[in-house]
This record gives C-alpha cells, structure tokens and sequence, in this order.
C-alpha cells in the first residue's frame, strides 16, 4: 500500500437490488459478486485503497448484514457501515451517513469499476470549486448509459437520458464523484430521493457541477455480459502465481 493517504473517506453505495444481474448473482447482493475469487467489492476497496483512500463507508440497505458480516473483521482499513432501514435512494443514503462525510467526500457505485487517477480528480475538484465534481470516461456508444455534457469551461450544462434512441460516442458518468461537505449537508433529510435524478439537475441550473475526464479502465457489472468482461479483466491484471 503506498505512502500517500488522500484527504478524504469514500462513500460507496451498496444498498440497491441489482435486479439486472439477478439472473446470475441470485445468493449475494450484488456488490458481492464473486470476480473469479473475490467479491467485487473488496477488489473495488482494494483498488481505491491502493490509491491512497484510507476511510470507506458502506452504504448498505438490501441484504446488507451480507456486506457488513463480510467486511467486519478486517483489520487492515478503516471500514464502517449506514444502514437504510428502509430504501432510500442514492441521495437519502448519502444523507443518512452525512456524519461521516468529509470535505470532500469520495461517492462510488458500489457496481462500477473505474481506475481513475484520484489525486487529479481531487485537484480540479478545489480548482473548479465546484459542489460536487463527476468522474466522466468516454464511451463509444452512449445508449446504454446516458450522456452528459460539458461547456467549454468543464462545466457539466445537461445529461441527456439513456435510450436506445441515443447512438453515438460521449461523455458517460463513471460512476465516482467528489462532493462538497456543503453539498451533503444541503441534501434534504428524512425521504428517499435520488443524486441523479433529483439533485444533479439543480447543481446542473446553479453552475455547481463540474466534470473531469480521464481515459482510464470502466467497468458497470450491471449486467451479466459486463460481468463477464470485469472478470476478463481482473484476471489479465492479475500477475499469475508462480
């Protein structure tokens, strides 16, 4: 583990249903998925970890005694646990942890891999000032996911939602972003509601949202087709045993 340790926890959000993936991940939440031997989450842990993250709070709702049973006797990182009572949405877990957020605080899909450089994303974070900043990749066809769109200044102005009228290559959410600690503490408390749907549109209108590209590794285990694809590229990564 390397001698950085960046200034901020990680919120990964683990509560949802994962009902794409049911088909194949059917006994475990889906952040659990077994990539060859290990849970998703743990390699997903292991990679921020390895970047300098050192606090990680798990958001956890559905099955989540799994999640939490699995990662309580660890000893090597400071790992603590929200849990939902009952669903809440991406932006209600967020604010149900608001005790532990930092300034800024990391937020990550706890069903999406992506190996950004954390150390730039945090720079133009505190450059832009922004409220909450987006990790962005590039993806050559933007149906599946979505689109969002930049001015010339980096500023996020729009997403255009995902169909399968929406062709083409853009600017996709890679699913870890960086938020202010008053853009948490800004978040309304006690209903469930959602980062995408109903907060990232008013950052959107009151110029608080930046985005950051990098070209770099992503991955949505979502379904069972990508799924597939991150365990191809786990075990290339990973150096064979001798």
């Amino acid at each position: 583990m390397p001698g950085i340790e960046l200034p901020f926890s990680a919120f990964i959000l683990v509560g949802g249903l994962g009902k794409r993936l049911q088909s194949v991940v059917f006994d475990r939440p889906k952040p659990l998925a077994m990539v060859n031997d290990k849970p998703f989450l743990e390699i997903l842990i292991e990679s921020l970890a390895h970047k300098g993250v050192r606090d990680f709070v798990l958001l956890t709702g559905y099955k989540g005694d799994m999640i939490e049973n699995h990662f309580m006797g660890q000893r090597k990182l400071n790992i603590r646990f929200s849990h939902e009572l009952a669903p809440l949405g991406t932006g209600g877990a967020v604010k149900n942890a608001e005790e532990f957020a930092t300034d800024p605080t990391l937020l990550v899909n706890g069903d999406t891999f992506f190996d950004a450089n954390l150390e730039k994303l945090h720079r133009f974070h505190l450059i832009k000032r922004a409220g909450v900043t987006l990790s962005l990749v590039r993806a050559e066809n933007v149906g599946r996911y979505g689109s969002v769109i930049l001015d010339k200044n980096d500023f996020v102005t729009g997403f255009c939602e995902k169909s399968q009228e929406s062709i083409g290559p853009g600017f996709i959410n890679a699913g870890l972003s960086l938020l202010s600690l008053n853009a948490i503490r800004n978040l309304p408390f006690g209903k469930p509601f959602s980062m995408e749907n109903d907060i990232f549109p008013l950052l959107v209108q009151s110029r608080e949202m930046a985005g950051f590209y990098q070209d770099r590794p992503f991955f949505d285990i979502g379904t069972p087709e990508s799924y597939d694809e991150f365990k191809i590229f786990v075990k290339k990564s990973t150096p064979e045993s001798s």
